[in-house]
């Protein structure tokens, strides 16, 4: 009986024991989840996608294409992540989520049409970073139009759709490059003899506009510039749209062909000389309090221009300002210089002569040295690190040897001045002809620096990345592919079975030699397509949608890039998009009236049509991976 008690109380000594360790886990279990550090939610953002937030899509995607503000760790976050697409309360089919090589963008490509109505894309990363977006998907499966009279017209199927961008016959551009360029050092000479001629009368020779000889000097040189300025404008015109040289005359021409940053900037040039003309040819006005406020500024907003020439470029907004105040500051030495030259200096005078010699020996120092300043910033701002191996960067590295002559010269020309002048009231005929041998001289420095000031502005500088151009057409899919030298933006429509279309933009490197884009389905059995580009130099290359270049099997396809350089191969480019069945759309419309077409095309200057593209073999090896294509 004893025996039986002893045994009844272990066990339960047995069980309150193991309930109270119960407990105790329990307990630790809950403080640990309770005290325990949370993990923070991630803050990683959408920058841009594409389909937009809000936009409305009017042809059906191929893809989603996520852009973080932040780069991802690895492939396999956007492998893992998550992320889904509803299109009118129905999920679409996604492919598996890619990050592309820099490591923000993430793809994914869609495995059916979306429906029409309100599209909402949801993703997540599994650093807990989360969002969502909408656009709207209005893309019309068949479309029937009565006609006025209540009968229905069919549309005729001998009528080409065309599909992507058309381009009409290519015309070799005039060569006209060499002309503008001298053209182009005549303007900036004559631009500066307005503007410094005049803001030397403002500033130490209100007398000026007495003397006939500076009349007939200010109203030639506006003349002279507005003719010049004009013909830039015709020849650029020739030379963008390959007319000939009477139809580039008519100004209306300019404004529809000269639509680039430095176009309209050359356009808005032209207006303030012509403008400049009302001070110029009656250079008195200049002097009156009544006019002289209106005849500054127009003066500055003509020579400021000069420095928005690379407008439209990709290059920093200070690198405007510099530039103008650049223009102001070489305008008032240089043509300063030049109205002593042609105009003070040509002989003896008196009092007045004198005092505009001395006042410009000083302003010229000053005025020189923000030329300098403002020039050498440029330089940094537009070359940095590249400044002897590029061309434009060796071109500075010139002027500023230039520039540095022009240092001694400067103050040498200073010091005489001040040292033969010193008490005297009139200028002597010998001592003018010494004057305006010694300016002559600088002169002569100044305009070789303007003469490799035009060569510059015909190169494009390291740090003025090309700007993407945007296509005439809509394309379903467009990607821009990148690496350290190596720049693609690809273009695609409809991307579907079938006939397509495609643009290929070259943005760097500057030079390429064969540059190839292959194509290759995913799935087994079917051939790949290999283009070549016949691109030399930057610019966009067009595959007609006339039925040369042919998707035949819907599903994921891979695209990979390549080129060549002088410096050897560059580094693959590679992308996926989506086929999608050509008959899962109907496409049948009817129209009340024919529509026609226009027989003509606007050339384009930088694109070139391909050949009919090259179809691979179902079996090919691609160098270097020996990777096998087809079935």
């Amino acid at each position: 009986m004893e025996m039986t008690r002893t045994r009844g109380r272990k066990w339960l000594a047995t069980v309150v024991f193991g309930v109270l360790c119960l407990i105790c886990g329990l307990g630790a279990t809950q403080a640990g989840a309770t005290y325990a550090p949370k993990t923070a939610p991630g803050t990683n953002i959408l920058t841009s996608s594409n389909p937009a937030a809000n936009q409305i899509v009017s042809m059906p995607p191929t893809q989603l294409q996520l852009i973080f503000r932040d780069p991802l760790t690895s492939p396999d976050v956007a492998a893992n992540m998550g992320l889904s697409l509803a299109c009118n309360g129905t999920a679409v089919g996604l492919g598996q989520a890619q990050l592309g090589t820099d490591f923000k963008t993430v793809s994914a490509a869609l495995t059916q049409i979306p429906p029409a109505g309100l599209c909402v894309v949801s993703w997540s990363l599994p650093d807990s970073s989360m969002g969502s977006f909408n656009f709207t998907s209005a893309v019309a499966i068949q479309t029937t139009i009565a006609a006025a009279t209540g009968q229905v017209v069919t549309t005729d199927t001998t009528i080409p759709v065309l599909i992507g961008e058309t381009i009409g016959e290519q015309k070799s551009p005039p060569r006209v490059g060499g002309v503008i360029g001298l053209l182009r050092i005549l303007e900036y000479l004559l631009m500066t003899a307005i503007f410094g001629g005049l803001a030397l009368v403002i500033t130490a020779w209100p007398e000026g506009p007495n003397y006939a000889v500076m009349i007939r000097y200010m109203r030639l040189s506006w003349i002279a510039c507005v003719t010049t300025i004009y013909l830039i404008l015709t020849l650029t015109t020739m030379q963008q749209t390959s007319q000939n040289f009477l139809s580039s005359l008519n100004p209306f021409e300019w404004l529809s062909s000269l639509t680039s940053g430095s176009g309209i900037v050359l356009i808005f040039r032209f207006a303030l000389v012509a403008a400049c003309g009302w001070v110029a040819l009656f250079p008195e006005r200049a002097n009156d309090p009544a006019t002289q406020m209106p005849a500054m500024t127009l003066l500055v907003l003509m020579i400021s221009t000069l420095g928005f020439s690379r407008l439209g470029q990709d290059v920093a907004i200070f690198t405007y300002i510099l530039g103008a105040v650049h223009g102001l500051s070489v305008a008032y030495w240089i043509g300063g210089l030049m109205l002593l030259s042609r105009v003070i200096l040509i002989g003896p005078g008196g009092e007045d002569l004198v005092g505009a010699v001395l006042a410009f020996s000083k302003h010229s120092v000053l005025a020189f040295g923000v030329t300098l300043f403002t020039g050498s910033l440029q330089i940094y701002l537009l070359d940095s690190a590249s400044i002897l191996s590029s061309g434009h960067g060796r071109l500075g590295v010139l002027k500023i040897i230039i520039t540095a002559v022009m240092v001694f010269i400067v103050f040498a020309f200073k010091n005489f001045v001040h040292q033969n002048f010193a008490g005297d009231s009139s200028l002597t005929r010998k001592m003018a002809w010494r004057l305006r041998r010694a300016v002559t001289v600088e002169l002569g420095f100044a305009i070789f620096a303007l003469v490799v000031t035009s060569w510059m502005i015909s190169t494009q500088p390291p740090k003025a990345v090309a700007q993407l151009s945007a296509p005439t057409a809509t394309y379903a899919f467009r990607e821009e592919l990148r690496n350290d030298r190596f720049r693609v933006v690809i273009s695609m429509t409809p991307g579907q079975t079938g006939i397509n279309a495609m643009r290929i933009e070259l943005i760097e490197p500057r030079r390429i030699n064969n540059f190839t884009v292959k194509l290759i389905p995913q799935a087994i059995g079917y051939s790949g397509i290999q283009i070549n580009v016949p691109l030399t130099s930057q610019g966009a290359a067009i595959v007609s949608g006339d039925g040369t270049f042919v998707l035949n099997v819907p599903g994921i396809w891979n695209i990979e890039i390549s080129g060549t350089t002088t410096t050897g191969d560059l580094e693959k480019l590679a992308t996926t998009f989506a086929v999608t069945e050509a008959s899962a759309i109907s496409t049948v419309t009817t129209l009340p009236t024919v529509v026609s077409l226009p027989t003509t095309a606007t050339t384009l200057s930088s694109v070139i049509t391909l050949p009919p593209v090259t179809t691979l073999p179902s079996v090919i090896t691609l160098p270097p991976a020996s990777t096998t294509v087809g079935g």
